[in-house]
């Protein structure tokens, strides 16, 4: 929290009781605040904080800067007073969080930690990683400042994925956010197609999962057309002559734990341990088999370490586990990491 009770008792003695009311009343207003322009009840307790504090010690600046950062919540008064931002406090006031809008209306969430006075690091951002926000700073409005050239950079990016998930079936990630950088696009049921997109809103890294020479021969001629005037959405319609995106039969995110007795019928399902979803695997089971007649899917983790049992549990090269499909025996490799 912002406030030191050692401090209190050891200065002034006389008033603990009447100060640490006067916390508690503040810790508990700044749990799940949002501060608006017209919000006083958080400033004028910490008003009171200090006359109480001028009428019974005489305390050096230093000491008052020990107690209480007026600084930092003043910073916050005149940020939320005069700015399109709302701030609030998780379960101490060491814990910020500050959601702020682009131009387009889009809500971005910063969680801030309070280290100590004019020391805040950012601990979570639903954006692409940056180097330049993996740093120390002083104060909030340089956060903000950064955050919002971040975001004003990232226009391309932003505007690509809203535009994948709209008009894209999207496999994965389920429940995608600006955070993921990739998008894994249905084709048909064995064929997925894997985009990954940069900060400047370019597409890169685009490959199948699964098997289709329909779809495959398509991808590589259309790859060498790709016209980066258009968008992502533009250029893979063009490549694989397609009027609106194939929808699938099958539903995702079946209960975790659920098998094949008891899964919603063309609920997806992995071969090996038969559910939809893992708690340690995000993600629905991939079509990886390259068999077009196989017809089963799995997670990458099940099939990875299926392969690596069967091998004796050695350790494969390179990452990548080869062997037998577990349904229909064809030669089949699958790496430990996705791609």
């Amino acid at each position: 929290m912002l406030f030191n009770l050692n401090i209190f008792i050891s200065v002034i003695p006389t008033c603990i009781s009447k100060l640490i009311r006067i916390l508690e009343r503040m810790e508990l207003m700044a749990q799940n605040m949002v501060y608006v322009g017209d919000n006083k009840d958080l400033f004028e307790l910490s008003g009171s904080l200090q006359d109480l504090l001028r009428i019974n010690t005489k305390l050096t600046q230093s000491v008052k800067s020990e107690l209480i950062d007026i600084e930092i919540l003043d910073e916050i008064k005149n940020i939320t007073s005069y700015e399109n931002t709302a701030i609030y406090f998780g379960k101490t006031l060491r814990d910020i969080k500050i959601v702020i809008e682009d131009d387009e209306l889009r809500k971005h969430e910063i969680y801030l930690e309070y280290k100590a006075p004019r020391k805040l690091i950012i601990t979570d951002l639903k954006l692409p990683s940056s180097i330049k926000l993996s740093r120390e700073y002083s104060c909030i409005k340089d956060i903000l400042d950064a955050i919002k050239q971040n975001v004003y950079d990232l226009a391309r990016y932003f505007y690509e994925l809203e535009n994948i998930d709209q008009f894209c079936s999207v496999m994965e990630p389920i429940n995608g956010s600006f955070k993921d950088d990739y998008r894994r696009i249905y084709l048909d049921d064995r064929t997925w197609l894997h985009v990954e997109v940069t900060p400047e809103g370019v597409a890169t890294n685009i490959h199948l999962i699964g098997q289709s020479v329909h779809w495959h021969n398509k991808l590589q001629s259309g790859l060498l057309n790709w016209d980066h005037d258009k968008s992502i959405v533009d250029n893979i319609m063009i490549i694989f002559d397609l009027f609106q995106f194939p929808q699938p039969a099958f539903k995702q995110g079946a209960p975790l734990g659920m098998d094949t007795g008891d899964a919603t019928e063309n609920s997806i399902v992995c071969g090996i341990c038969l559910c939809t979803e893992l708690p340690d695997c995000p993600g629905v089971p991939q079509p990886l088999c390259q068999n077009i007649s196989c017809g089963v899917s799995y997670h990458r983790a099940c099939l990875y370490q299926w392969l690596v049992a069967c091998s004796g549990s050695r350790p494969p090269a390179f990452g990548v586990a080869n062997g037998s499909c577990p349904t229909c025996l064809q030669s089949i490799s699958c790496s430990e990491k996705d791609n």
